[in-house]
């Protein structure tokens, strides 16, 4: 494995973070930080094992890191 590029990202509909369920929140969650996290510690691991070793993990962020986005708490998280 050389290349590992984590681009994964949902969320949800907008609402306010009052009206924000659990449910809600962790469905965004898994996806673009769970999911990231268990791709990035598979892909260490093969890239530990394999001959020659290394490799490189790219984890691609979002727009939203700089810019409001209102209403979406779990995705700018």
């Amino acid at each position: 494995m050389d290349v590992l590029f984590n681009s994964a990202g949902v969320t949800t509909r907008a609402v306010g973070l009052e009206e924000l369920t659990v449910e809600q929140w962790k469905s965004v969650v898994d996806v673009n930080l769970t999911g990231a996290f268990l791709c990035t510690q598979q892909a260490f691991l093969l890239m530990k094992d394999q001959q020659p070793q290394g490799g490189r993990i790219i984890n691609n962020g979002s727009i939203s890191a700089y810019a409001l986005r209102p209403h979406s708490a779990p995705y700018t998280a």
